[in-house]
């Protein structure tokens, strides 16, 4: 009965430290730049590539969406700075995912994230895979300005100051969903979304891999709200 006992013991702690966690440990890097050089360069990071939610410059805190993956649902993450003297920040991502476990796609969205802020410091964003050590001080230039947050990331509601009154709504579906939009060949967020477009003329895209790339032009005025439901048409092979 022991020997069993033992066995027994063995096999649950064995199979605990297999699973992986839920909640993921935060991740941490330490750039030598300024943390609010390393806050600008991870939002711009952030709003180019993925969907911000949240942004307090005051407390150098935001929050992003990814989309989904093979190996995902795609993520939440937690963004934050954290002064460490005179021209050194630490930047902190808390990734969760949306829904199951990722086996370890959190940690390399948050490691590739790491790396395209260094790019965006160095003014060369670039995709890339790795990133290792602090990185070199590097000279931010001050012609790049961060980008207009999307107003999908706006409240809709035409009562909240975000509405402006030169604007309108445009809300965009798609099947399959979880594809991405693009509003005049910019990226704004992935499909559902509700964006919020100046009043005028606009190209709405909706593009997904392995299907064909669906396009509406249309004219928005200030104060209307249009939904578009892009059905996407696989691609066929040849």
């Amino acid at each position: 009965m022991k020997r069993w006992t033992v066995f027994f013991l063995a096999v649950v702690v064995t199979s605990a430290l297999l699973l992986p966690s839920a909640h993921a440990e935060p991740k941490k890097k330490l750039y030598n730049n300024s943390s609010e050089q390393v806050f600008k360069a991870a939002l711009r990071t952030a709003r180019e590539r993925h969907v911000v939610t949240y942004v307090d410059e005051k407390t150098l805190m935001f929050t992003f969406e990814t989309g989904r993956s093979f190996t995902s649902e795609g993520f939440v993450a937690n963004a934050s700075v954290e002064p460490e003297g005179e021209d050194k920040a630490t930047l902190i991502i808390n990734v969760q995912s949306k829904k199951g476990f990722s086996w370890g796609a959190g940690d390399r969205m948050a490691e590739k994230f790491y790396l395209q802020v260094a790019d965006e410091l160095a003014g060369d964003p670039q995709q890339k895979s790795a990133i290792k050590g602090p990185e070199n001080a590097v000279v931010v230039p001050d012609a790049k300005a961060v980008p207009p947050e999307p107003s999908m990331t706006k409240p809709a509601d035409a009562a909240s100051p975000a509405m402006a009154a030169d604007k309108g709504k445009i809300s965009v579906s798609s099947l399959p969903d979880s594809a991405d939009i693009e509003i005049d060949g910019s990226f704004v967020g992935n499909t559902p979304s509700d964006v919020q477009v100046a009043e005028g003329d606009h190209t709405v895209t909706v593009k997904k891999a392995g299907f064909k790339d669906w396009e509406r032009k249309m004219k928005v005025t200030a104060g209307s709200s249009v939904h578009l439901n892009a059905e996407l048409e696989k691609v066929t092979a040849q």
